[in-house]
């Protein structure tokens, strides 16, 4: 799965719309607390904070200009090509490629300001959160009865008489990627999939459709 990814590119490159836009950024320094780190402790807390900071992030986003949209986005395709990305770094590599762009200062001031370290802890963050509801979601009961699904058309075009080789390789590449393909790559630590758990419908709301 490339969530991550796609997430990231949509607010970079195309500009999701919005409809809800954070108005004041969390004053985390103000209030004495220490700002996120790159592998700093994940909690409720921080999860909440990421997903705020993440609507700012798309709204600011989705306002720059069209040339800056489409630099921005040329930048991760070039980086994504020319840098093999580490499993679940998504946020991270695509960050990094527009680092010492202007873009990449202003968004690392806008996440500091809302508690984190700057662009890179708040993207390594947004990683940590993402594999923790992949794994999270994997493991529902209703992802589990679709994989259960999904297997049980794959054996059927698989021994279908009726279909030819072209045909079945068709509808099989229609389903995507085997099941054991979709598995969240990462182990995740408990204390982190419960920090994440109770946010599953916010972050189930962030998927980009279709």
């Amino acid at each position: 799965m490339q969530i991550a990814r796609r997430l990231l590119v949509l607010a970079l490159a195309t500009a999701l719309p919005m409809t809800a836009f954070v108005a004041a950024p969390r004053a985390a320094h103000a209030a004495g607390e220490a700002a996120v780190a790159q592998d700093g402790p994940l909690t409720g807390e921080v999860v909440s904070r990421w997903l705020d900071s993440w609507q700012a992030f798309t709204a600011w986003s989705g306002a720059l200009p069209p040339d800056r949209r489409a630099e921005i986005g040329q930048a991760i395709r070039d980086h994504r090509a020319a840098t093999p990305t580490q499993p679940g770094r998504d946020l991270a590599a695509m960050t990094a490629a527009i680092e010492g762009m202007p873009e990449w200062h202003e968004a690392s001031a806008m996440m500091m300001k809302r508690g984190f370290a700057d662009l890179a802890a708040w993207a390594a963050t947004g990683d940590r959160i993402m594999q923790a509801y992949l794994t999270l979601d994997y493991d529902s009961a209703a992802s589990v009865a679709a994989r259960a699904e999904r297997d049980v058309l794959r054996t059927r075009i698989r021994d279908s008489d009726q279909l030819t080789d072209a045909q079945k390789q068709q509808l099989l590449q229609s389903y995507g990627p085997s099941e054991e393909m979709n598995r969240p790559v990462m182990a995740i630590p408990a204390a982190e999939l419960e920090a994440v758990r109770p946010h599953m419908e916010r972050l189930r709301a962030l998927q980009p459709q279709g």
